[in-house]
């Protein structure tokens, strides 16, 4: 720990730990030390065992949206970003949903005489979605 927290945990000993940003820094901080440890001692540690302590230690990066809590434009900016996104993401899904709803009616009607995988319009949308994913393979009608 630097010298900053460790005065933090001195000066206020419960309240420190209630802070949730300080939980994170010592959990962070902790799977730092497991990770020179095994490394140290080169114990038969398994190797996912040494990756997800250094996927715990890459998320030190969380720590910058600290930040946001401190200034009042940069939470302004990041929530208009951030419902900008959403609501781009939903209109797109929309979008592509309909377009596979014309596509399955469209193929229902050229093949409906193949039974097994264009019967009806469910069918439809599960065999192109299958189509459009390259499962066409892997894929099994149980509707």
């Amino acid at each position: 720990m630097s010298d900053c927290r460790l005065l933090q945990v001195y000066a206020d000993p419960k309240g420190y730990w209630r802070v949730v940003w300080n939980l994170f820094d010592f959990f962070i901080l902790l799977a730092t030390i497991l990770l020179e440890i095994i490394q140290l001692l080169h114990s038969a540690a398994t190797h996912s065992t040494v990756s997800a302590l250094r996927i715990i230690r890459t998320l030190r990066i969380v720590c910058i949206f600290r930040v946001l809590n401190h200034v009042r434009g940069l939470q302004i900016l990041m929530m208009a970003l951030l419902k900008t996104i959403t609501e781009w993401v939903a209109s797109a899904i929309l979008l592509l949903i309909i377009i596979m709803f014309v596509f399955a009616i469209i193929s229902d009607h050229y093949f409906h005489s193949e039974e097994n995988w264009w019967g009806n319009i469910g069918r439809c949308l599960m065999s192109l979605c299958s189509y459009f994913t390259v499962l066409r393979n892997n894929f099994v009608v149980s509707c």
